[in-house]
């Protein structure tokens, strides 16, 4: 196909069964609402309970080969011979805007504040590092794992060995006619497309509780939702048009800069000693017992229901994300060491986020403990962390600080997967066509703003569900490209 043309739909068989698959699933969902709803949660629910283990394993087997082949002689391989493309901070930056983006913020206080009231399990340790390890178990080295290894094999693939991005395209060359290449494909490309839309969804609606909170307006509703949306795809759209160098990263890089502000602030007018001290005392805690967390043995063990609603789910997400984040990372990974890559985007990703938990769950547990709440007001997804800084000083800038902040960390989330949904539908090339990034933006957009319309948080749980359902596929197909990586691939 002449890469100067417009791409015809027929002849990008990806394209074609991925868009018709959102399309039949819309449809349905516009018809069969309740009976969709149903039908999606009782099948989560069977999965999570038959694969939760799997994941598990999973989980762990990719940690742990991936720090074998970090230490490797492979480990010396680079990424092509030429120097790194980016900046330490810029790299770190996009992987990080990428990777958990928004998820930072909506968690930051309500997830360590739950584990604190409600703690899984017993420990003979205080709940403020018991909090905190099972905070870094569910956004620590696993998820940044399944990352790392699917933009590793796509990274290895693509400057050493000069081939495609495309998941059939790893899988060697018995996999490479099109009755095997558009099904292997299109499930990495609605892995992606559900993430992403999950993702704005959950964005869009703090978003509109945070300016609730903030500013007495009207809380979510689907017109104001819509708008947010709408907003957040023109800039994800003109950022992804204009490439990784002139978009993504300067919005990455203000990203960071923005959140390390907002964490510094938070240490400063904290009690420091106790956030250092947690910090410490949990990742030494998390790492003894990662291995028996990671497989929940011994007395690490918890219940069904905590896995289910936890780490099950998380897994499932992660690995779900793991496409267009594991791509991405790749594509902006050009001339790095193989141990460089792996190291970078495997512990530095993974320590920020340790730090970032201890800061705000510590904060958070001061509060809890002091008598002045009622212990109710982290509960919110939406809303803790607005409702955080109503406790500290300068409440109504770092409140406003932190809204920015969900707002262009959900910008970076949608432009990069528009830039690697295109990549993904341009037959795997490393610089999509102009004319998918637009496709992609506008149909991003607008799948999500269906839904929300459609069915407000009701859908929204419905497409959870669905990327979860998803997720299934892609763990074997991600197993599967891992064995062919190990013994063949290289």
């Amino acid at each position: 196909m002449n890469p100067k043309l417009p791409p015809k739909l027929f002849a990008n068989p990806t394209l074609l069964l991925s868009g018709s698959t959102c399309l039949v699933f819309l449809v349905f969902a516009g018809i069969q609402r309740d009976n969709l709803q149903k039908m999606l949660a009782a099948s989560t629910d069977v999965v999570l309970t038959w694969f939760g283990g799997f994941y598990l394993v999973l989980g762990l087997l990719t940690v742990l080969l991936l720090l074998v082949l970090a230490f490797s002689p492979f480990g010396k391989i680079r990424f092509g011979q030429d120097k790194p493309a980016y900046s330490w901070y810029s790299w770190i930056a996009m992987m990080y805007s990428t990777g958990m983006g928004a998820g930072l913020l909506l968690r930051a206080v309500q997830e360590p504040a739950f584990y604190f009231q409600n703690p899984p399990r017993e420990g003979d340790y205080a709940l403020e590092v018991f909090a905190l390890q099972y905070t870094f178990f569910h956004w620590g080295l696993t998820p940044w794992a399944f990352y790392t290894m699917f933009g590793l094999i796509v990274g290895y693939q693509l400057f050493c060995k000069k081939k495609t991005i495309l998941s059939s395209s790893i899988l060697g060359d018995r996999f490479q006619k099109p009755v095997f290449t558009a099904p292997i494909d299109s499930v990495t490309v609605i892995s992606t497309m559900l993430g992403v839309v999950a993702a704005v969804g959950l964005g869009s609606r703090q978003v509109l509780e945070g300016l609730s909170f903030l500013g007495g307006l009207k809380p979510f509703d689907s017109h104001s939702a819509t708008w947010v949306v709408l907003a957040i795809g023109i800039i994800a759209g003109m950022s992804a048009y204009l490439g990784v160098s002139k978009g993504i990263r300067i919005i990455s890089n203000l990203n960071i800069a923005l959140a390390l502000l907002l964490m510094l602030f938070t240490i400063w007018v904290g009690n420091v000693g106790q956030i250092f001290q947690n910090f410490f005392l949990a990742l030494y805690e998390y790492l003894i017992g990662f291995f028996p967390m990671s497989l929940n043995l011994g007395e690490f063990q918890v219940g069904r229901p905590f896995l289910k609603n936890w780490t099950y789910f998380y897994w499932a997400f992660w690995l779900a994300w793991a496409p267009f984040t594991g791509v991405f990372i790749a594509r902006i990974s050009k001339g790095r060491s193989i141990r460089g890559f792996i190291l970078g985007a495997l512990l530095v990703p993974s320590l920020g986020t340790f730090l970032w938990f201890s800061v705000f769950g510590s904060s958070a547990f001061r509060l809890l403990g002091s008598g002045q709440l009622q212990g109710n007001e982290f509960d919110s997804l939406y809303t803790a962390i607005f409702r955080f800084f109503d406790f500290l000083p300068q409440a109504e800038l770092t409140s406003w600080l932190s809204l920015f902040l969900v707002c262009t960390f959900l910008v970076t989330s949608v432009d990069s997967a528009i830039y690697v949904l295109g990549m993904f539908t341009d037959h795997g090339r490393s610089e999509p066509r102009k004319s998918l990034r637009v496709f992609w933006a506008i149909t991003l957009v607008a799948v999500t703003v269906t839904v929300i319309i459609l069915g407000k948080d009701e859908l929204l749980n419905a497409v959870s569900n669905l990327l979860i359902l998803f997720a299934l596929p892609f763990s074997f197909l991600f197993l599967g490209m891992m064995g062919y990586f190990v013994v063949r691939g290289r």
